[in-house]
């Protein structure tokens, strides 16, 4: 399946709810016909509500309820419509709309008779170009990215329960180059914001490695902003804003591959072991990085260790430096173009007060840990597609860490079909551990003797078009949170991501 198209065709041999009037979606394809853009289909979606909430049901009736009878897996799934929100059917809504009549009853102006505008299911982003507004912004230097992720995940059986969960998030971030604003060599600025909601499937299984590396909080925040400016021929960098210290810091070089989150996005145990900070809850923060050649860097930085960020600063505007900072430091060398690598090693250290297993509270804890990204095989030359691998491992000490140890390892399949460049296969694979004090107290106090737990994931990135991924996962834990009287558990779920 290459790309996905609806017509009136197919709703016509369904039966169309009554909000969805023949009038309404008439005047809608006739809109799209006059104006042949994305900026036409939009002012569908946002002028007609009633076609809107209507495919919405259409399209769960159509695509969710056949299946609702197969295995208790695809139930569980189906009960997750309730948490597609109305991006998502806005996307569907112009793809209904828009894709037959865009490529065949678009009408040429003086503007695009000679550049006809591209097809819907090959332009980089569903609202495309704007007129050209975009490029304009790019050669000024503003650039600037929106998209919309989630993921549907359940377990079928094993863990605490069985259940299912979705979290979904949008965000947007700007990038202003002031190289090309006002000439300003080496000066940019950089923020983000987002919104994001829903369940933690890994909290109600009881996993020490969530499924979704997108879990954290509900919340609408400023994420991260900085200003940075390159000095001595891009040779040394400084940076300085609010700084989400897993973005930089023990993160993976193949993050978004996967959706278990320490392979998906950095390593889970940063935060609870060092309260380092953490997309989107980013704090306040400095860093300093030294490039003398294009193969090595050392970087360091210092940032604020705030331990309840959601509560000391809400919304991200209060820049708020609160409990002990972390130091952290990290040295890097990339390997050639033809086989491009990254093996890197670093360390956080906070000075602040932590506690034993039993309440006892002593100075300072530190977190290492180290990580390998290499392309293994290219069948052609500077090509992309082929076989790449990562590995990783951090540790703490156990006496005031509970989840000391996390090791990570992976291999992606680029373009695993030559007319699918790209799309992806992931296989991963995260163990985790809990210390020995802190499973040798809680044996003490009459609960199991805590150990490991270990993960596997398979996904499949279909990119059905260059702005709308899919990314179906099979996740299987064994010793869910390292707790052998847990039976094992399985998670099915996909992911699915639109860039506007």
């Amino acid at each position: 399946m290459t790309q996905l198209h609806f017509s009136a065709i197919n709703l016509s041999r369904t039966r169309i709810p009554k909000s969805l009037r023949k009038r309404d979606l008439f005047e809608a394809q006739t809109m799209v016909r006059v104006f042949g853009n994305a900026s036409a289909l939009l002012t569908v979606a946002m002028k007609n509500k009633q076609i809107l909430l209507g495919l919405s049901r259409l399209f769960f009736n159509l695509a969710i309820r056949p299946c609702g009878n197969a295995t208790n897996v695809l139930q569980c799934l189906a009960k997750l419509r309730a948490q597609i929100p109305n991006i998502l059917l806005s996307f569907i809504l112009l793809l209904l709309l828009g894709a037959p009549s865009e490529a065949q009853n678009a009408q040429p102006t003086e503007d695009n008779a000679s550049t006809p505008p591209p097809e819907l299911s090959s332009r980089q982003y569903l609202f495309g170009d704007w007129g050209g507004e975009r490029s304009a912004l790019a050669e000024k230097g503003i650039t600037f990215d929106f998209f919309y992720i989630t993921d549907m995940q359940a377990n079928p059986s094993g863990g605490l329960q069985q259940t299912y969960a979705g979290w979904e998030r949008t965000r947007g971030t700007i990038h202003i180059d002031f190289d090309k604003m006002i000439q300003w060599q080496g000066l940019s600025f950089h923020s983000t914001g987002l919104w994001q909601s829903g369940r933690n499937l890994g909290g109600k299984i009881g996993t020490l490695a969530n499924p979704s590396d997108l879990v954290s909080q509900h919340s609408t925040r400023l994420d991260s902003f900085w200003l940075q400016q390159f000095f001595l021929r891009n040779k040394v960098r400084i940076r300085a804003g609010q700084l989400a210290g897993l973005d930089f810091y023990g993160n993976q070089e193949y993050g978004g591959n996967w959706l278990i989150e320490p392979l998906g996005y950095a390593f889970g145990n940063l935060f609870s072991s060092i309260f380092e900070s953490f997309d989107p809850a980013g704090t306040p923060g400095a860093e300093i990085l030294v490039a003398p050649t294009s193969h090595f860097y050392v970087k360091s930085a210092v940032m604020a260790g705030n331990r309840n960020p959601y509560k000391q600063d809400p919304t991200g505007f209060h820049f708020a430096i609160r409990d002990s900072p972390n130091f952290l430091f990290e040295a890097g060398y990339l390997t050639g173009k033809t086989y491009p690598g990254e093996y890197k090693f670093g360390g956080v250290y906070n000075g602040g007060k932590f506690p034993s297993p039993a309440g006892i509270e002593s100075s300072g804890n530190y977190l290492i840990y180290g990580m390998a990204s290499q392309a293994l095989f290219r069948p052609d030359a500077g090509s992309n597609r082929g076989l790449d691998a990562t590995i990783g491992f951090d540790y703490s000490p156990g006496d005031v860490s509970r989840e000391n140890v996390q090791v990570t390892a992976g291999a992606r399949i680029n373009a695993p079909f030559a007319r699918r460049p790209k799309d992806r296969i992931g296989i991963g694979f995260v163990y985790s551990k809990i210390s020995d004090p802190f499973s040798n107290f809680g044996e003490l106090l009459g609960g199991p003797r805590l150990g490991s737990e270990k993960a596997i994931e398979l996904n499949y990135s279909l990119q059905v078009t260059p702005y709308f991924l899919v990314q179906p996962a099979f996740q299987y834990y064994a010793n869910v949170g390292g707790n052998p009287s847990l039976s094992n558990a399985p998670v099915l779920g996909f992911r699915t991501k639109i860039t506007f």
